[in-house]
């Protein structure tokens, strides 16, 4: 059971005055009858009117404009005809945590990599501007879908508004507290939202999965129906869990809803730059990221310690990242521009649910759900061959893994559980805000109220004499002061 996403391109000619942009198309396949598996066809004029934006026939563009502004916020691109980095919450919030490491020259990056992030970032406003591109995008299509779509047989509403809770899973989860969303008004003025807090920020991509649920049940196609169940889900889960909710998320995670073979994945292509997966192009193709290990002196051991999930190769041995100074590792479970990458899936349901069981001390659930994924690793979950070159370092199924024993402490026993999402959710966008759960006051949000410094990289930085700063999210750009309703982030708190 999955869904995937492929890419191509259109244009859309907006009513409210925005100049014509070019966006992303992308086609979902899902089962859509019983014993029968189709694609389903968009037909996608190069150019929609104005004017036909109000016509269904309108609806599959788009929907598809709004994947791909999401597919670029989350997994970024291709550098759009420079030797830059294009990069989305993937890079960038895996980089503020341990993850990456910067290997390359541009000033920003490095302090961001440094947790010393810069309001006036020029690349790091570019990737808050795609989240909030995408965030409108996507409440702008579900309007649409609600509108004009008979929502009982056309899955477009229930999707939309799953991507839009997702936007604003991010923004909770990578940004400081006080992100305001703004709207463009019909006669082309600025709707300038307030700032929202963090708990506000995840109370709201709530409501945006509980009304995909609502729509997903709706559906009459009863493989539709599971697999938009599933995504929504998936998304409302992750979000009570960032809340500290971590009973319900267990609820809702559970394998009647999400079966561990679930996948919602977004795919890429060599179409354009735009198309491209921006994991592969930031790390292996432009080197500006490489793969981490011990960052700080307490990040994961991600290469010192060998496993399937994660693989990496320095190929030659003497490969350098775009500073020409930095060890460049690449990582492998994308392996070229045109490799998907999960967004949802049954295996972070399971992890979920371990998560659960840890926390009530049902030791056995605990271990059942992560040895579960251990022996029968899901077939989206690809590996590369650790060390080797393209292209024999295409990811392959993995293959089942050891079992493991009971943790000797709970402190041990908390380790292997984010050890284990770590390895699982690589590369994914869920590292940063599972250090911030980890350093959280305990009894705030699920907090396991572990020293900073003793979860994120601290100390002395490895580039241009810098030490760790204190960041463990993003700020909101200084230009969002052009917004007269805000002035500067709420708090930085994990």
């Amino acid at each position: 059971m999955s869904i995937k996403l492929l890419h191509t391109t259109a244009r859309v000619l907006r009513k409210s005055g925005v100049r014509a942009a070019r966006v992303a198309i992308a086609v979902t396949a899902i089962t859509l009858f019983a014993g029968a598996c189709h694609i389903l066809d968009v037909n996608t004029p190069d150019i929609v009117p104005a004017d036909g934006l109000n016509d269904p026939l309108a609806l599959p563009t788009i929907r598809a404009g709004a994947i791909g502004d999401f597919g670029i916020a989350y997994t970024g691109s291709g550098a759009s005809g420079s030797g830059g980095t294009v990069e989305g919450q993937i890079l960038a919030s895996g980089m503020l945590a341990d993850e990456w490491i910067n290997t390359e020259t541009f000033p920003d990056r490095i302090q961001a990599d440094a947790r010393q992030t810069d309001p006036a970032s020029g690349t790091f406003t570019g990737i808050f501007r795609n989240l909030a591109r995408s965030h409108l995008s996507a409440t702008t299509a579900a309007a649409k879908f609600r509108q004009l779509s008979d929502t009982t047989t056309n899955a477009g509403l229930t999707e939309m508004l799953s991507l839009a809770g997702y936007t604003r899973l991010f923004f909770a989860e990578n940004y400081c507290s006080g992100v305001p969303l703004s709207y463009p008004n019909t006669d082309g003025t600025v709707n300038y939202g307030m700032p929202l807090t963090t708990a506000q920020m995840l109370d709201s991509a709530l409501l945006r999965f509980d009304e995909a649920l609502i729509a997903a049940n709706a559906l009459t196609n009863a493989t539709a129906r599971a697999n938009f169940v599933a995504l929504a889900s998936v998304g409302k889960a992750r979000t009570l869990l960032a809340m500290g909710r971590i009973v319900d998320a267990d609820t809702v995670a559970s394998a009647a809803n999400v079966p561990t073979t679930f996948s919602y994945v977004v795919q890429h292509d060599l179409n354009t730059a735009r198309q491209q997966n921006g994991v592969f192009s930031g790390i292996r193709k432009f080197k500006r990221y490489g793969v981490a290990d011990g960052e700080g002196g307490v990040g994961l051991q991600w290469r010192t310690v060998l496993d399937p999930r994660t693989t990496f190769t320095r190929v030659p041995a003497t490969n350098n990242g775009f500073d020409a100074a930095t060890p460049q590792f690449d990582q492998l479970r994308y392996t070229d521009e045109k490799a998907s990458i999960t967004l949802a899936t049954g295996m972070e349901g399971r992890l979920i649910n371990a998560e659960a069981a840890l926390l009530r001390s049902d030791t056995v659930t605990f271990l059942n759900n992560l040895n579960g994924l251990r022996t029968s690793p899901p077939l989206y979950i690809l590996g590369g061959v650790q060390g080797t070159p393209a292209p024999s370092d295409q990811p392959k199924p993995l293959a089942a893994m050891a079992s493991l024993t009971t943790p000797a402490s709970a402190t041990a026993a908390v380790d292997l559980l984010f050890a284990e999402r770590a390895r699982w959710l690589w590369g994914t966008g869920h590292r940063l805000n599972d250090l911030r759960r980890l350093v959280r006051a305990v009894g705030v949000r699920g907090g396991f109220g572990r020293a900073v410094n003793t979860v994120f990289p601290s100390g002395a930085y490895f580039k241009n004499g810098l030490t760790y700063g204190s960041d463990v999210n993003f700020p909101i750009p200084l230009d969002e002061q052009n917004n007269p309703n805000f002035t500067q982030c709420l708090d930085r708190l994990p």
